[in-house]
């Protein structure tokens, strides 16, 4: 009897099961089946939506972090069909370690920042997806035409620049007063200067000390001031063995063979604590440091000018700035393509005029939003990158990687005296020249 009864309830119960099953769905990945519907999302045999899941990896901190992380929010909160995850890297392990090893392992983010150094190795890996399909009507026009010339190869804009951002001489006022110092405004008198502002505590002046694309950004505006450059007007050779390029090289290696300049820092080479926690009288760096120097060093007496030039030279500065790239590998490279072209490619400006005044300091890439904020552009330390600074802006070339580590080896072997510039100069033209082969 016992025996008897299970035989009839065991299978009504397992029918039951299976029927709750059926009725209620699933969203595991335990065999259930899956299509496409019209719009790319991916749903199961219920028919619920599962989002496309997009990872998107930058270098930002702080008030630069919460900008993206809450752009991130509004984008997700904004639609049903895409889920951005966003995360972001100390900038050295990001650019060194972080980002190449994900990609050469197959396992790069659908969305990244890339910054204008490194932008030719991942454009000749193919890790750079064409943007041009996903402007809006009439927005490509309204970008600057020397920023997108930087990110166009072969007829394709392969990243979004959406700031260009400019080096300045930044230093301590009262340093300087103190020690009868006059703010260089020529090659000799930054010397001068950091010769006699350096100490036991306090370095006279901050330069980038490690090989990198920051390394060469810093080292563009001296280049070009004294009439160097690196490649011939061709494009396809090197121009790099001049007399020019000698003296600039020589004017930066004085700095790190006299100890004026660390040849290692407790911050970061791009991060203004370097003057702001008073290790350091005066620091080459960027529009970006504006931000910090008014919300966490209001009370340190840093002030900004023009880099100095070379007798008989001219005032010249890098524009560069990161870049909004999108993986030509990702799995969903359309959805990640429009949601770069929504922060930063959209026809409401908005976006880009909050990055570009409100979160940080930098001059937009669209004209529109350089006028919505140019009441902001004249307002404290920005109006000398505003009045004096901003027309002497060159945007940071782009060249292949061969090129790239050529400039920093020369830059290297004469700081730390293992070639004079006349010797680096000439072995970097060789290897330059084999590069463009």
């Amino acid at each position: 009897m016992k025996k008897k009864s299970w035989k009839i309830v065991l299978p009504l119960l397992m029918a039951i099961l299976l029927l709750l099953q059926v009725g209620c769905g699933s969203n595991n990945s335990g065999g259930s089946a899956t299509n496409n519907d019209a719009d790319g999302a991916v749903s199961n045999a219920g028919g619920t939506k599962d989002k496309v899941k997009l990872q998107f990896w930058d270098m930002h901190t702080e008030a630069e972090q919460k900008y993206f992380e809450d752009l991130v929010k509004e984008y997700n909160s904004s639609q049903d069909h895409v889920q951005i995850e966003y995360s972001t890297y100390n900038q050295a392990d990001y650019t060194a370690t972080k980002l190449p090893i994900a990609f050469s392992g197959g396992n790069g983010p659908d969305i990244y920042m890339i910054s204008p150094g490194d932008f030719m190795k991942f454009s000749n890996s193919g890790y750079l997806a064409d943007l041009s399909p996903y402007f809006p009507e009439g927005v490509k026009e309204d970008f600057l035409p020397s920023a997108l010339e930087a990110v166009t190869v072969d007829g394709k804009v392969l990243a979004l620049p959406y700031e260009m951002e400019l080096l300045g001489l930044y230093y301590n006022e009262d340093m300087l007063k103190q020690a009868n110092v006059e703010v260089p405004k020529t090659w000799d008198e930054l010397l001068d200067a950091a010769r006699k502002l350096t100490t036991d505590k306090v370095a006279g002046l901050v330069l980038p000390p490690d090989k990198g694309a920051y390394f060469n950004f810093n080292f563009y505006p001296f280049l070009w001031q004294a009439g160097g450059q690196v490649l011939a007007e061709d494009g396809k050779t090197s121009a790099f063995n001049s007399p020019e390029t000698v003296k600039a090289l020589d004017f930066w290696g004085k700095f790190f063979q006299e100890n004026l300049s660390p040849s290692k820092l407790q911050y970061g080479p791009w991060e203004i604590d370097n003057l702001g926690k008073q290790t350091a009288a005066m620091q080459i760096c960027g529009t970006w440091a504006i931000s910090r120097i008014e919300e966490v060093f209001g009370d340190v007496p840093i002030k900004l000018a023009p880099i100095p030039v070379p007798e008989g030279g001219k005032a010249v500065t890098t524009a560069g700035g990161w870049k909004f790239a999108v993986n030509a590998k990702s799995k969903n490279m359309d959805e990640a393509a429009k949601f770069v072209m929504w922060a930063f490619g959209d026809q409401d400006p908005a976006r880009p005029l909050k990055w570009a005044t409100e979160t940080k300091f930098a001059y937009p890439a669209r004209q529109s939003v350089i006028e919505a904020g140019e009441e902001i552009y004249n307002k404290g330390l920005r109006q000398v990158y505003t009045n004096e600074i901003y027309n002497s802006g060159v945007p940071e070339p782009v060249y292949n990687p061969a090129v790239v580590e050529a400039i920093g080896d020369a830059m290297t072997q004469v700081m730390f005296g293992n070639m004079t510039g006349e010797e680096a100069a000439k072995a970097a033209d060789a290897k330059i020249n084999e590069a463009m082969k």
